[in-house]
């Protein structure tokens, strides 16, 4: 068997900052924007509520065209389908920001241009990590990949509140825009990676990467990001209705940073395998950590459910896109990456929004109920998601 290189090895490759840097820089959007949009649509039209459908119309839009854009890009080249997409994400960033609209539905039509047109960078760097790195690296590639997502998610919603209540939402705006204005050129256009022949690949890539044998592990995905969504919702009620102070920003630390270093750990003790097993063994562990949320009251107890939680969600995202890498061939890497984004981000938006309904229309603890859905369903999938790789 073929040495794993270290962490340190594989920062070192040709690329690898340049991958790690601006990736960072261009996911902004991702973390800022999801929150923040409400926040921001508050701000312009005096409601809540459009607010919230502005995220969601966020939300929703880029998820559903995450697969398309992957696809465009594996046929087309990144440079190409880049250019397109930033021309149409500052667009609509332009004007959205600088408009004064009298009708609140062209808002929530700008937020699903904004949705359509954001480069899903995070695709991009790790399409670009395979062709640096060797199969047996894959593991530890994407702890790199998830620990950058995790520590956008941690600082990007603070920094979008921040800007908000410091300056202005139109600002933080302007921030997450020109992060991922800065991360997709950086990843794109400044970019010293040789991923192949483009052309070439793409004669060869003539069916979508989407089919039969992998709908269980996308649709474990979306319960996934569902349950995780509506737990953040749960938690930022909890601290209102319940008058916990600093219920969601402890929180929020806590399971952020956990999720970062088990991603991290994970990937530098356990070996990289073509297997869904170890998956769905998290996924057990993450759905028995989501139960605690029902016997723990207090502050301290919920963030510990947070910490067991993170233990789970470091781990489980990498061994979802380190399946994937390992066993798809490099001309529909990106769309299969956005496939499984795609997957997470439908969920974290079927969870907020189903949650928020629930807390609204009936009360907090009959929303909870809703963990129990989105957890035991996928649990009775997984005897079943044994993967593709026999397949092939």
């Amino acid at each position: 068997m073929a040495m794993e290189a270290t962490y340190r090895k594989l920062i070192s490759l040709n690329g690898a900052k340049n991958l790690i840097f601006f990736g960072a820089l261009g996911r902004a959007p991702f973390s800022m924007l999801q929150v923040g949009m409400v926040i921001f649509g508050n701000y312009k039209t005096g409601s809540y509520a459009i607010g919230g459908a502005m995220a969601a119309s966020f939300s929703i839009s880029n998820a559903l065209i995450q697969p398309v854009n992957g696809r465009l890009v594996d046929k087309l080249g990144q440079k190409k389908i880049a250019s397109v997409l930033l021309t149409g994400f500052v667009t609509a960033s332009l004007l959205i920001t600088l408009g004064d609209y009298q009708s609140k539905f062209i808002y929530i039509f700008l937020s699903i241009l904004l949705g359509i047109s954001v480069p899903n960078i995070g695709a991009y760097t790790r399409r670009n990590w395979k062709a640096i790195t060797k199969e047996e690296d894959n593991q530890k590639v994407q702890a790199i990949e998830s620990s950058i997502d995790e520590l956008n998610f941690l600082i990007g919603p603070s920094v979008f509140a921040t800007v908000s209540n410091y300056i202005n939402p139109i600002v933080a705006l302007y921030i997450a825009a020109v992060s991922s204005i800065a991360g997709t050129i950086g990843v794109v256009f400044f970019n010293s990676i040789d991923i192949g022949n483009i052309k070439e690949m793409a004669s060869n890539n003539t069916s979508v990467w989407f089919s039969k044998n992998k709908t269980i592990l996308l649709v474990s995905l979306v319960f996934l990001g569902a349950c995780l969504s509506s737990i953040s919702v749960f938690v930022v009620a909890k601290e209102d209705i319940g008058n916990i102070k600093n219920l969601t920003a402890f929180y929020y630390l806590v399971n952020g940073f956990t999720a970062l270093v088990s991603a991290l750990l994970y990937g530098y003790f356990f070996k990289n395998t073509k297997s869904l097993k170890n998956y769905n063994f998290v996924f057990l562990f993450l759905a028995l950590s989501v139960s605690t949320f029902y016997f723990f009251e207090t502050r301290n107890l919920i963030i510990f459910s947070g910490f067991l939680c993170g233990l789970g969600i470091g781990p489980i995202f990498l061994l979802a896109n380190s399946y994937v890498s390992n066993v798809t061939e490099s001309g529909k890497l990106t769309e299969a990456f956005s496939w499984l984004a795609s997957s997470v981000g439908s969920g974290i938006a079927i969870g907020s929004i189903v949650m928020g309904y629930f807390i609204e229309e009936y009360s907090l603890n009959t929303a909870q109920n809703l963990f129990l859905v989105f957890t035991i369903i996928p649990i009775f999938l997984l005897p079943f998601n044994k993967g593709w790789h026999n397949d092939q």
